[in-house]
Formats: C-alpha cells, sequence, structure tokens
C-alpha cells in the first residue's frame, strides 16, 4: 500500500530534527518529508529574515504536491497561512499546539505577554544552546522517559549549526504580529487539532479558539506541554495515525 506524503514543519528556534522522537514511528505509517525554515538545519545558509507570508511560500515551494501537513507551534502558524494561500496543494492540516494569534492584548487572552516575549528573545539571543536546552527540558518535567526524549532530541537539534540572530529574531516578529483569527473561518482544507492540556508557551484554549473557527475541524487534547512529540512520542503518534486514517 503506497504511504501518505507528510510534510513536518517545525517551530521557532528550531530544525526539523525535533521530530526525532516521533520519526522512527511516523516514517513506518507515513512517507515523510521534513521542512528546514531558511536559516535552520540543513539551510543554515540561507537568509532566514522573512515575513510569515515568506516562510508559507517558501514551504509550499518545497512541500510535496498533496500531501498532508503536520505543523507544530509557528510551522502551524505557517501551515495555516499556506492553506489559505494554496489550499489545493495541501490534503489536510495537522496543527500541534496552534493559536492564531501568539501575543496577547486587551482582546486576547490566550497568548504571551509582550514582556515575556522580550524575555524570550533576550535569553536566545544571549545564550541560544542553553536557552533552547532549557525550553525542552521545560517541557519535559520530572518524567524520566520524557527528559531522555528532550536531551536525545537536544543533541540532534545541535547537530546543524545554531541560526543567527537575524533569523531568530525575524521568527519572533512573525509572532509577535501574527493575527489570523479572522481569515482562519476561510479555511478549507480539511484541519486537525492537537492541544497539550499543560502548555504554558500556546494556552490549549488558544487552539480550542481556533478549532470553532474553523469549520469541520477535529480536536484532540493530550495531557501534555507544548511539545506533545517529545513528552509522549507514543502518544503522539497514535494520535496522527487515527486521525488521518482515512487518508491513507
Amino acid at each position: 500500500m503506497t504511504k501518505s506524503k507528510l510534510f513536518l514543519v517545525p517551530g521557532w528556534a528550531v530544525n526539523s530534527n525535533v521530530w526525532h522522537a516521533v520519526a522512527p514511528s511516523l516514517a513506518s505509517k507515513f512517507e515523510l518529508h521534513y521542512h528546514d525554515f531558511p536559516g535552520y538545519g540543513k539551510r543554515h545558509c540561507e537568509d532566514g529574515n522573512r515575513t510569515l507570508q515568506q516562510l508559507a511560500d517558501d514551504a509550499i515551494d518545497h512541500a510535496p504536491a498533496d500531501a498532508m501537513w503536520l505543523g507544530w507551534s509557528l510551522g502551524a502558524i505557517v501551515a495555516v497561512q499556506a492553506a489559505l494561500r494554496s489550499p489545493r496543494r495541501i490534503s489536510s492540516l495537522n496543527l500541534v499546539c496552534p493559536t492564531a494569534k501568539f501575543a496577547s492584548d486587551s482582546n486576547w487572552q490566550h497568548g504571551q505577554s509582550a514582556a515575556a516575549i522580550d524575555n524570550l528573545s533576550q535569553r536566545f539571543q544571549t545564550d541560544y544552546p542553553s536557552a533552547l536546552k532549557r525550553f525542552l527540558l521545560l517541557q519535559a518535567g520530572t518524567d524520566v522517559d520524557a527528559r531522555a526524549y528532550a536531551k536525545r532530541t537536544l543533541r540532534q537539534i545541535k547537530g546543524h549549526p545554531a541560526p543567527d540572530w537575524a533569523t531568530l529574531e525575524s521568527g519572533l516578529n512573525v509572532l509577535r504580529t501574527v493575527d489570523l483569527r479572522i481569515v482562519a473561518s476561510q479555511l478549507s482544507v480539511a484541519t486537525q487539532i492537537i492541544v497539550g492540556q499543560h502548555d504554558r508557551v500556546i494556552p490549549p484554549t488558544a487552539g480550542i479558539d481556533l478549532h470553532h473557527r474553523i469549520a469541520g475541524s477535529k480536536l484532540q487534547e493530550l495531557p501534555t506541554g507544548h511539545a506533545p512529540f517529545v513528552e509522549q512520542p507514543a502518544s503522539f503518534v497514535d494520535v496522527i495515525e487515527r486521525i488521518n486514517q482515512g487518508s491513507n
């Protein structure tokens, strides 16, 4: 049986090796195609100073036609933008810990404050390796297996040169300014949303809000933080397989 194509889009500050913990299991079920944003991973020599639309266009250019997209965090935002622009090239969206708007304001309480985003910026600008390690281990919490997965994932990510600051800052600028709340209702691509019930980066309420905005979308909640594929890889793969079983 021919495997369905799955195009994996990572989040901010990491390359495609962030999928390390689930890659073998996903590869047994899907034909995997990994994406690195410009300035990251195998594309670290490219200019990473891009807008959201440029990131979406770039992802469309690198994705196989008629693939299912699996986007995490910033990658989920990029996937939504890509599906709005080129819906016929995408068979379905799998949005992991997504949001239509990352920054909070007086009319949106499901995001991060400007001060929190600035603090994140400072930590990654000062010491990228330490900030990335702290972030991944924070998601893993005290669970021994999750921490082991996080440490192995970190080693894989560090197998490529770190992105430069201009690349990191441009991604943060996308997160600071993105607001897809109105246009999300225009999505015509089949959409599955996975949220972490204990996510402190993008609250699960943000993903639930997005679910209500996208007609016909499906919602799955996992008892994890912001990186369910690192924290509970087996459960994550089971969810991806189950919600996409009609596409295989």
